[in-house]
């Protein structure tokens, strides 16, 4: 009897831990993004600057002004985790959350309401740009021609890019991984 393999075990084992890896890192990744909405901060952990007094003053679709991004829910809902998997070895974080067509307001007792031009606009994208200015509201809008402040709240946050704290840990677990794959894990029978 002969008993023989036809795949290598390392690269099989290899590309399990660098999938479990790259899930363990785009979980705190996304983690951070998630604790960053709930707290009100940006990805580099500043608090996001409060809205105007408009803001403050109305309501919208019956949700009150709480803080800046998450007033109904729907932005961090949105988030999408793809984990990575050993034929494919990515992890994808997505947001697509999308303006509704039809828009209704309450300010000071007052309701209006109405249709959008533009319907289906990732705005979660569009508070992500920018320095000063996100984006800038159109003249036919409700709120006219007024600049909205970016609020850079998806991304990868610093400690966990090349050289952060987090990272740096993932790093050692990398090189645990490795040192583990180096050893002989089993021997071919004939």
């Amino acid at each position: 009897m002969k008993v023989a393999r036809n795949f290598d075990i390392n690269k099989l084992l290899k590309s399990n831990a660098t999938a479990l890896w790259l899930n363990q890192w785009g979980n705190l990744i996304n983690q951070s993004i998630q604790d960053g909405l709930n707290k009100g901060e940006d990805i580099n952990g500043d608090r996001f600057e409060p809205g105007g007094e408009f803001t403050h003053k109305s309501t919208h679709d019956g949700h009150p002004h709480k803080r800046p991004l998450i007033r109904s829910g729907r932005l961090q809902k949105s988030v999408r985790k793809l984990p990575a998997k050993r034929k494919k070895l990515s992890f994808t974080i997505k947001s697509n959350v999308k303006s509704k067509a039809r828009w209704n307001i309450e300010v000071d007792g007052k309701k209006y309401s109405g249709t959008r031009s533009k319907k289906g606009i990732n705005y979660g994208a569009m508070h992500n740009r920018g320095k000063i200015t996100a984006y800038k509201t159109s003249s036919s809008s409700f709120i006219k021609n007024k600049n909205v402040k970016p609020r850079i709240w998806f991304g990868i946050p610093k400690d966990l890019l090349v050289g952060g704290d987090k990272y740096n840990k993932m790093k050692d677990l990398v090189h645990y991984w490795n040192k583990a794959m180096s050893l002989p894990f089993m021997k071919d029978f004939k």
